[in-house]
């Protein structure tokens, strides 16, 4: 038997709720089959199984909450995540020692660790950081590696203890999900008795571990901004707890409050009232902190200036952001570091208040940037367009005059779908390969959404099942789960065509870019008004500018033709 325990899911929580379990005890599953949905404090994720073999024992059933490390499955059979090397056998003449005597093998059997699905539905990450080192002996949900998916930099913890024997990859590159990431040597293959022991150990003494991953940050307490150094667990506990840091005193390395203090705050029913000595202690540490700028997600800044504020030993909190889109700048450090410590800003409100805008924020810096994200995969499939799409482009007008005021995002994937019944060659995808094409009977409209990280989308399924109100609500949903960064890879997935409104910013023509395997995509362009000689003399008239883009190996310029004039016979009908 084989027991698995909740791991880090890329949230640093302490714990997560159990949604709904997707197998039952006696399924047998295989390697990174979803086995269950787990609440976090910030999405609903579903957790794969690192094993392949049959499910004995479900620990949890909906609604209960499980902590990191605790034990969530039990399995029996083939629990292999990864095929071991395995030690040299002994000879089959060579008499067994006993076991008193006989000396521990010089090099035991190793365990590959692959990267799992850390949350996000997406089929890889990039690695920001290795937090340990080859030779380094770890302890069960120790922190290896900081991973960046498209939604999020995330630490990834340690399995088990054991020891690092060799870490697959380096900054920058790019892991898919269920590749190696780390192989343990022989202390790797902790029992799970050993992996409770270890885990209550920490539990036990905190203080002697710190916390690592420390964090320096700032607390709005009312209108006093005080200072709290603890991790993003300790502070996770504390918010579930409902305990307030800033008045808790920590008792950890470096004063740094841990979760032994968080749940001490709350069995006694008070809080620490921190001294006026402590709090001029607190004050001082929030003046000379210097933020983790790992974490590209903390503040609007480049990598050039996130070193640079380093340097000069200047928190990004305490500066006023000036850059483009609340971006920090260069010049912003220099600004923070000519004041004197005690009057440096500690939430600045130029920078809040550009947060607060909606708008993109793009770091803006003279040093080259990674494309990262959802900005690379973007660039990835804006790059295998160019390489196989033979894109043609038709522009024409539609008059909509007639129009109500009602939605107009309705209406033209209304259009879209009436199109497609008319000419669907077009609602089909194309094999450049084996040059063969799948016409659908369905019409699942993409649409292409504007976001600060970058181009996604999601997709309406069944559009031409749905009605307006039904497509708004999806529309909703979908813009919902970007700005949340809960989109999963299956909302993005399947569309037959694809919708690009940037009419809704700037532009009235363009040369959408086709998605493969689609054929086809319509952009709509910005409305404007227009004088036109009509029956009844000059009249000013409502005008929608369309650009259908369609891969010219798929269609022909007379079905894209007939397709783009169904569009527009749907457009002008009043309602």
């Amino acid at each position: 038997m084989k027991t698995f325990n909740l791991p880090d899911l890329g949230e640093g929580l302490p714990d997560a709720e159990i949604v709904r379990w997707l197998v039952k005890e006696g399924d047998t599953v295989t390697l990174d089959q979803p086995m269950v949905e787990m609440e976090t404090a910030k999405a609903v994720v579903e957790v794969p199984s690192p094993f392949s073999g049959v499910i004995t024992r479900l620990l949890g059933k909906p609604g209960d909450v499980i902590d990191v490390g605790a034990v969530l499955v039990e399995f029996d059979g083939d629990t292999s995540s990864s095929t071991p090397i395995a030690s040299t056998p002994k000879p089959a003449s060579e008499p067994a020692a006993s076991a008193a005597v006989q000396p521990a093998p010089a090099a035991g059997p190793q365990e590959i660790f692959k990267l799992p699905d850390l949350g996000e539905g997406l089929p890889d990450a990039e690695i920001v950081r290795w937090l340990v080192s080859e030779g380094d002996s770890l302890t069960l949900d120790q922190p290896m590696v900081e991973m960046e998916t498209a939604k999020a930099v995330v630490e990834v913890p340690s399995p088990h203890a054991g020891v690092v024997a060799r870490l697959h990859g380096a900054p920058g590159d790019v892991i898919e999900v269920g590749a190696p990431l780390v192989t343990f040597g022989t202390a790797g293959a902790a029992t799970p008795a050993a992996s409770e022991q270890v885990a209550q150990s920490e539990a036990d003494e905190p203080e002697k571990q710190g916390d690592a991953g420390t964090v320096v940050g700032a607390v709005q307490v009312g209108n006093q901004v005080v200072a709290e150094s603890a991790s993003a667990v300790v502070k996770a506990l504390a918010k579930k707890l409902k305990v307030d840091l800033t008045k808790v005193i920590g008792t950890g390395k470096d004063g740094n409050i841990t979760q032994a203090d968080v749940k001490q705050a709350k069995k006694d029913g008070k809080l620490l009232n921190a001294s006026a000595e402590q709090t001029q202690v607190l004050a001082n540490a929030a003046v000379n902190a210097v933020v983790d700028d790992a974490n590209p997600l903390n503040y609007k800044a480049s990598p050039a200036v996130r070193s640079y504020a380093r340097e000069q030993g200047v928190a990004l909190s305490q500066c006023i952001a000036t850059g483009k889109k609340g971006s920090i700048t260069k010049a912003d450090i220099d600004q923070a570091a000519r004041q004197p410590a005690g009057q440096r800003a500690s939430a600045p409100a130029a920078a809040v208040d550009r947060a607060t805008t909606g708008l993109p924020s793009v770091q803006v810096s003279v040093e080259p940037q990674t494309v990262r994200g959802v900005r690379r995969a973007m660039a990835m499939g804006m790059a295998k367009s160019h390489a196989t799409v033979v894109p043609t482009t038709l522009m024409e007008d539609a008059d909509i005059t007639a129009w109500p005021k009602q939605d107009s995002l309705a209406r033209y994937v209304r259009a879209l779908v009436y199109a497609c019944k008319i000419e669907p060659a077009l609602n089909c995808w194309f094999d450049g390969e084996k040059f063969e094409r799948l016409v659908h009977p369905a019409v699942h409209v993409g649409l292409a959404v504007d976001s600060p990280d970058g181009l996604y989308v999601p997709v309406i399924f069944d559009a031409d099942k749905k009605n307006p109100l039904q497509v708004r609500e999806r529309v909703q949903e979908l813009r919902e789960k970007i700005e949340t960064k809960s989109l999963k890879q299956e909302d993005q997935q399947g569309a037959t065509i694809t919708l690009s409104n940037y009419g809704s910013i700037a532009g009235r023509y363009g040369t959408p870019v086709v998605s493969p395997p689609q054929v086809a995509i319509l952009g709509t362009g910005r409305f404007r008004n227009e004088l036109k000689l009509t029956a009844n003399g000059i009249s000013q008239r409502k005008i929608l500018p369309l650009s259908l883009t369609f891969d010219h190996r798929a269609c022909t310029g007379g079905e894209a033709a007939r397709f783009l004039s169904a569009v527009i016979e749907d457009l002008q009908k009043p309602q």
